[in-house]
């Protein structure tokens, strides 16, 4: 008796734990899907805001798959300068450059991430490139030599980038740890943040400070003239 008696308790236990499960996972499930947001603001060694900083959040842990872009993303050409001066997009993205100026621009990149070249060309959109490989894409026009722009790509759908008060938002982010990165053009080696990961349980804003000044090259005067 006391044999059927302890069977029988294994069995409700067991019946007990297994009927909890979907419970469990259904907690999990909720946690992961939650959404929070995260601001960030930047400062240099100064206390001046820094505009153009990239910030990138890169899950440790599975996520549902995001809506991907619609639209290619665009590097215009306005009065002889990159805009925006750095784009920022999710590595399979497809990027068009545009001449908005009424004269030729001739657009290219070394980079190891992404090289190509588009020739001689004016007041018409080029051919999508898409850009699949992570990374840093530097580039310039092969006649205005003043001209330099920045795409950052990014392996991850979430990231950022700071505005001219140096403060930005993801709006809609799965609570959990990420591995951070942060990159500026004129502070490529920086790491103003104290981990390589940060976890986000709500909804959050930090402030990071650079330790070198950063001046802002917007509005550059090339003084050469219409050509």
């Amino acid at each position: 008796m006391r044999c059927l008696t302890a069977a029988l308790v294994n069995m409700l236990v067991v019946t007990a734990v297994i009927m909890s499960l979907p419970n469990a996972f259904a907690d999990n499930l909720d946690n992961s899907t939650e959404q929070i947001s995260f601001s960030v603001e930047v400062f240099d060694v100064n206390n001046t805001p820094v505009k153009d900083a990239v910030i990138i959040l890169t899950p440790t842990f599975d996520v549902p798959a995001q809506e991907k872009r619609a639209q290619p993303a665009q590097m215009n050409q306005v009065d002889k300068q990159f805009e925006p001066h750095v784009l920022v997009v999710e590595s399979g993205t497809d990027i068009v450059f545009p001449n908005a100026d009424n004269l030729f621009h001739h657009v290219y990149s070394f980079s190891p991430t992404k090289s190509f070249e588009l020739k001689l060309y004016k007041e018409f959109t080029s051919e999508p490139l898409r850009f699949d490989q992570p990374g840093i894409v530097d580039i310039g026009c092969n006649i205005h030599d003043w001209m330099l722009g920045f795409i950052v790509v990014a392996d991850s759908p979430f990231y950022t980038k700071t505005t001219a008060k140096g403060n930005s938002t993801i709006a809609s982010l799965p609570k959990g740890t990420y591995n951070v990165s942060f990159w500026h053009p004129l502070a490529p080696q920086a790491a103003p943040f104290e981990s390589d990961t940060l976890t986000l349980d709500a909804t959050t804003t930090i402030t990071l400070r650079l330790k070198q000044a950063i001046i802002s090259d917007d509005g550059f005067d090339d003084g050469f003239g219409d050509y």
